[in-house]
């Protein structure tokens, strides 16, 4: 018996080696060739693109929206997601051909399409309809705007069946452009894309406000330093944005974006601010216009008689927030571009037509001072450095060179115009320095008479004080720009009101 059952172990034994040994072959067929019936590896969906989004977009040229009735597949990197608010019910899908919207019902989209993370779309029983020129996709027609080519939102329950998620963070690299590179054309290839500016910044205008207004969008104007007038675009922001209260960045530098347009207006979105990268020094000749041009016949004459019809005669600027190593940033705030005269004792904030001393009182009335045609270019600060010039505003001349110049001097009427009110108040002390090239980085002090350069406010203040500064050797024959500046680098001492300064009669001699 016990014989009988060795045997069947060793029979046993013969048969199941080599069912195991085919067993394992097999794997190892099966293993070293895919078919296509395999599931995908890991993070790739079991689905292919077949037309791109140029192409699709093609489709639609105008009025109604179209219905994409055959089997259309995209696929694309979310580019702009709904995680800070500036987008709502749409992300924004790009591929290597151009980029387009999805309407998106429900909140949170971020989480199931996160930027950076490529879909495949559905297309078929899609409408592709636009928004005021920006073309986008949702689930039906929106008949309150069919001819305007209207689409509505594609229902949260309808996603999976339309939307494959793929894999995440991938490679999403913004295109470097020109504002004159984006057109209001339906098929803009950079409409819905993300893009790059570089040298912008926030207007003069807007660098007072926050991204967004108070319970308004926000639009705010950048631009860049080669052209102000051609090379503005909107940084448009939802009040919704989780930034929209936060202040806008005062430098100059480069803006990741989603670009779109709406009717004739180019727009930008940002994703958050990180987006917005404006921490180099602005323009420097973003306040004012053109260059003083020395000529050949010294002395070279300046006074502000015309400010108020002409604003500042070229080569003149206002700055704020200017520092010993900064030419400062332009002013963003001065009278109706000194269209106004205004009265010395008016407090306000800011650069300023002012009337000059000359010929006039400490007593004379405003109606006098308004008529006076004998004007100044004048400065009145209050608060802090970044909004209030205290320390910071300068007067300041762009000279286009000293080739061929010696000895150049500087004389200029420094005035203290402020002399209401029945006590002293504060004292501004001002300091003449210079700097060379586009954009100095180091400004150098020198010797003015006097020595001691200062305006006040208050009984007794009213001064009309000549100054005159001997640049000696130091600018001989500079064949570069040349930049000069009357500068306040120090906070005010004393109490009470600031006072109201101006400069006049500024002339340029030289050997």
């Amino acid at each position: 018996m016990i014989k009988r059952i060795n045997m069947q172990r060793v029979h046993t034994t013969k048969w199941i080696i080599p069912a195991l040994l085919f067993m394992f072959t097999a794997v190892l067929a099966v293993s070293c060739k895919r078919t296509f019936s395999d599931p995908p590896p890991a993070g790739a969906p079991d689905i292919v693109s077949n037309i791109s989004i140029k192409d699709i977009k093609a489709r639609y040229t105008s009025g109604a929206p179209v219905l994409i009735a055959d089997d259309a597949v995209i696929e694309g990197v979310v580019s702009c997601d709904d995680r800070s608010g500036n987008y709502y019910q749409q992300i924004a899908l790009q591929d290597s051909t151009g980029g387009v919207l999805l309407r998106l019902a429900g909140n949170n989209l971020f989480n199931n399409y996160p930027v950076g993370r490529k879909i495949f779309v559905k297309l078929k029983g899609l409408y592709l309809g636009q928004y005021n020129g920006t073309l986008q996709f949702g689930g039906g027609v929106d008949s309150a705007y069919l001819s305007q080519g209207g689409v509505t939102l594609l229902a949260s329950n309808l996603h999976d069946q339309h939307i494959v998620k793929g894999p995440l963070n991938q490679p999403l690299e913004p295109k470097v452009v020109t504002v004159s590179q984006l057109t209001t054309t339906l098929q803009d290839k950079y409409v819905s894309t993300l893009i790059k500016l570089v040298g912008y910044e926030f207007s003069s205008a807007d660098r007072s406000k926050n991204y967004a207004d108070d319970g308004f969008s926000g639009n705010r104007i950048i631009q860049d330093c080669s052209n102000l007038s051609a090379n503005k675009i909107t940084l448009r922001t939802s009040n919704y944005s989780n930034f929209a209260t936060l202040p806008v960045p005062q430098g100059n530098g480069e803006i990741i974006a989603v670009y779109s347009y709406f009717g004739s207006t180019k727009q930008l979105t940002i994703r958050d601010t990180t987006d917005v990268r404006f921490t180099n020094p602005r323009c420097p000749t973003a306040s004012g216009d053109g260059q003083i041009n020395l000529g050949s016949s010294s002395p070279f004459l300046i006074n502000f008689d015309n400010i108020g019809t002409a604003g500042l005669p070229a080569g003149v600027y206002v700055k704020q927030e200017a520092s010993a190593g900064f030419i400062g940033n332009e002013a963003t705030v001065y009278n109706n571009n000194f269209n106004t005269p205004t009265a010395w004792n008016q407090t306000s904030l800011g650069f300023k037509n002012f009337a000059s001393a000359t010929g006039l009182t400490a007593t004379s009335s405003s109606s006098a001072q308004s008529a006076s045609t004998n004007r100044a270019l004048g400065a009145r600060q209050t608060g802090t450095a970044s909004v209030g010039g205290d320390p910071g505003f300068a007067f300041v001349f762009q000279l286009a060179n000293t080739a061929g110049k010696s000895n150049l001097q500087l004389e200029f009427l420094l005035q203290s115009l402020d002399a209401s009110g029945s006590t002293v108040g504060r004292t501004t002390s001002w300091k003449v320095d210079y700097g060379l090239g586009d954009n100095p980085v180091l400004f150098s002090p020198v010797t003015t008479t006097p020595a001691t350069l200062s305006t006040t406010f208050g009984p007794g203040s009213f001064a009309s004080t000549p100054v005159t500064v001997n640049f000696g050797s130091l600018l001989n024959n500079i064949n570069q720009k040349v930049w000069i500046r009357v500068v306040a680098l120090t906070s005010t001492t004393g109490g009470g009101n600031r006072p109201s300064t101006a400069i006049d009669d500024v002339k340029f001699s030289w050997n």
